[in-house]
């Protein structure tokens, strides 16, 4: 299979909900876990096979486990587990839960990093499974746990949210916030922080990316659904700079190397004169 090189998080195009979306699972900077917990946008069995499942070396896995999550709800369980450990790739693991409000033909999932190791994920699958959780094939290493969610019955009139307390009490914290509509109503407020980032940066992701950074939304440089747009620069320099503000606006100085002038973030050579770089767009004093 060829995987390609870089697949971001977004692009600026994407709906200002799918990108508040991406601040809130692969935000960076923040020790409360319910703050990167996320309601993430519902996905049709229909997208499967539409969707590049190309990005890196365990997508053939979560296309598998997309499947898996679908045929579980199918044949009965209401409430579906995935648990996507970290890995080489991952600086982060994935607990993902999943529900469905039409038998199966669409998944609502929900989701919150997973801080624990490889050992640790797969205990905690092995404590679910204990509890009930049943997979639609054996469960025998961290990538075989990667394809194969956990489903659960519900009895009747149980609260989906009761029941991942019970299962999850470490991350009490999360279904909490869940509960009390906090996910949702953060997610809200991020769209609007996007909206004002994509006027300033119109159309370069770059400077999206440099806009909500000011603004305290910070991105994992790598994740389990893409990489940020400034990681394409972290051999240029990126990093190596500071953002000031006048008024509105933000800037940064260039620097000088080599005799050339050149853009701290991208590493692109700048002419004289110029009040801005021609690759990423940052305004430059």
């Amino acid at each position: 299979m060829k995987i390609k090189e870089f697949k971001p998080y977004f692009t600026t195009d994407f709906s200002d909900e799918i990108i508040a979306r991406v601040y809130q699972e692969e935000r960076t900077g923040v020790n409360e876990l319910s703050l990167r917990a996320v309601h993430a946008q519902s996905y049709s069995r229909g997208r499967i096979e539409k969707d590049g499942w190309e990005y890196n070396k365990h997508s053939v896995a979560e296309k598998l486990a997309t499947i898996n999550s679908f045929d579980l709800i199918k044949d009965g369980y209401d409430l579906v587990v995935w648990i996507s450990p970290k890995s080489d790739i991952y600086e982060e693991g994935r607990l993902n839960i999943i529900l469905s409000n039409d038998g199966g033909e669409t998944l609502d999932p929900w989701g919150v990093p997973l801080l624990m190791d490889e050992r640790q994920s797969m205990d905690l699958a092995k404590r679910l499974m204990k509890e009930g959780g049943m997979s639609m094939d054996p469960i025998y290493d961290e990538e075989a746990l990667r394809r194969q969610p956990l489903g659960f019955k519900l009895k009747k009139d149980e609260n989906w949210l009761e029941k991942v307390r019970e299962l999850i009490p470490e991350m009490d914290e999360v279904w909490i916030e869940i509960g009390k509509g906090g996910v949702d109503k953060k997610m809200k407020e991020i769209v609007g922080l996007v909206k004002r980032a994509k006027e300033r940066a119109q159309g370069n992701n770059i400077l999206f990316e440099i806009e909500m950074r000011q603004m305290g939304y910070r991105l994992n440089i790598a994740g389990g659904h893409g990489g940020s747009w400034l990681s394409t620069l972290e051999n240029r320099g990126i990093f190596s700079f500071r953002i000031n503000k006048i008024g509105d606006e933000f800037y940064t100085r260039p620097i000088e190397r080599n005799g050339k002038r050149i853009c701290p973030v991208c590493g692109e050579e700048i002419g004289e004169g110029k009040g801005s770089c021609p690759k990423c767009g940052v305004k430059l004093k």
